[in-house]
């Protein structure tokens, strides 16, 4: 069937919208679309539970990387700490490379099959990661395998509330995304008990049977619903999304929202333990910060349906990288750790929160599939990289000081790059925005 030709909608059958090909439209009055619901808000819980297996397990790579370097049970003590920053880099840095094959399983066999794929595939990986012996099979498990796992799982599934709502599309996409938090909050002091009762080994494998376990209950709750007045084309790459304004731009702010956002997250416990807090408290901070994360993923969903998403996603892009500069550059105790982690996580995971309903105000529902896959591509080289290029700073910093990198000035310049690379997002961001309108107090 030619692309330009269209369908009708009874002609579709029993398909779902996600599982519709991009070559499939419908005849239909296209302003309409769904509106909550039972199987809406099951959606939500199902990319609840799926975030908070994939990118919640990710966000807690700090606590591995910690146990790594000085665990009696960890095989990996002689490897530095740069190398385990590509592992913690590649797993969520693979968890937005697949995003465009993801679509295409869509298109071919339907919404559940990427997502069963994903989490069988994150199991695995971490059943794996507690048997490798050697730096390169830690790496290809818990770092690529496990991030390849997490792209099939999160990249389909994270579009799916905002498919199901309108009025309160950000606040359903806010709770899903959530998940991740929740997963951080959760799974940080359960593995940091693990690891210190255990071994590292069977951490893992219990992360391996949780994953399991919430996992298929997410695709249980994923359901059919019956197509609606907008098609979703998911297209594994779609050229024309870069013809339309602002969506490059917005592409720009992605890249470098996600790398100020991981320098922190990736380097809290460790500067935690160089200034005298131990691995527990480290591990409690981290968990402050996704508790945190946690209410302001959803307080940003509620507001930005209010006063508009771009809006929203600008102003806690920039407070979030305020924080950085402001108080984590200051912090010398537990204390002050702490209220950098309410402020500062508060915040950041705004980008998980409005990024996609962001995508959909920008380029449309119709080609939200397209969009997001393209945009999480995007933050395949900041996921990767900032924990390595993180490392470095510290390695330089402290070489040109002379001072030990445990040495908390060390962190001094990584602080400052965190903080002003997240301004710099927002303010790129406030150009999308002039693009929709010029008048500051409008929704957008």
């Amino acid at each position: 069937m030619s692309p330009s030709k269209k369908q009708p909608l009874s002609s579709v059958g029993d398909r779902t919208l996600e599982s519709l090909s991009d070559e499939q439209t419908a005849v239909i009055d296209p302003g309409e679309l769904p509106e909550g619901g039972l199987d809406a808000w099951l959606a939500v819980i199902a990319v609840f539970l799926l975030t908070f297996v994939s990118l919640g397990t990710g966000s807690i790579w700090g606590v591995f990387q910690s146990a790594y370097a000085i665990n009696p049970s960890s095989r990996f003590q002689q490897d530095s700490t740069l190398k385990f920053g590509y592992v913690g880099g590649c797993s969520i840095g693979f968890a937005f490379m697949i995003g465009p094959f993801s679509n295409l399983l869509i298109s071919k066999f339907g919404i559940h099959s990427p997502i069963i794929l994903g989490v069988g595939t994150i199991a695995v990986a971490l059943m794996l990661g507690s048997i490798a012996k050697t730096y390169w099979e830690l790496l290809l498990s818990q770092g690529i395998m496990f991030g390849i796992g997490c792209s099939f799982t999160y990249v389909p599934a994270i579009g799916l509330p905002a498919q199901r709502f309108k009025r309160k599309r950000a606040l359903a996409t806010g709770i899903a995304s959530a998940g991740a938090c929740a997963g951080a909050v959760i799974l940080a002091p359960v593995v940091q008990s693990s690891i210190d009762h255990l071994g590292i080994p069977w951490a893992l494998r219990i992360l391996s049977f949780i994953t399991l376990a919430l996992g298929f209950t997410a695709i249980c709750c994923i359901r059919k619903r019956a197509a609606t007045k907008k098609i979703v084309q998911y297209r594994p790459f779609d050229p024309s999304l870069f013809k339309i304004p602002g969506y490059p731009l917005y592409l720009a702010f992605a890249f470098l929202q996600l790398f100020g956002h991981q320098i922190p997250l990736f380097f809290i416990p460790s500067y935690c333990t160089t200034i005298g807090i131990s691995p527990v408290n480290a591990s409690a901070v981290l968990s402050v910060a996704s508790s945190v994360s946690f209410i302001g993923r959803i307080m940003a969903g509620m507001t930005a349906d209010k006063w508009g998403t771009i809006n929203v996603l600008i102003l806690f892009t920039f407070f979030s990288g305020l924080a950085c500069l402001v108080i984590w550059i200051f912090a010398k105790s537990l204390g002050v750790m702490m209220v950098f982690a309410v402020f500062w996580a508060f915040f950041s995971g705004v980008y998980w929160a409005l990024s996609v309903p962001a995508s959909a105000k920008i380029v449309g529902v119709e080609k939200l599939g397209s969009a997001v896959a393209i945009q999480f591509l995007t933050n395949v080289l900041p996921a990767i990289f900032a924990g390595p290029i993180g490392s470095q700073i510290i390695v330089a910093s402290a070489a040109n000081a002379g001072i030990s990198i445990d040495n908390v000035a060390a962190y001094r310049f990584l602080t400052v790059c965190a903080g002003l690379v997240s301004i710099v997002s927002s303010l790129i961001l406030v150009q999308v925005r002039l693009g929709f309108s010029r008048k500051l107090l409008e929704k957008v």
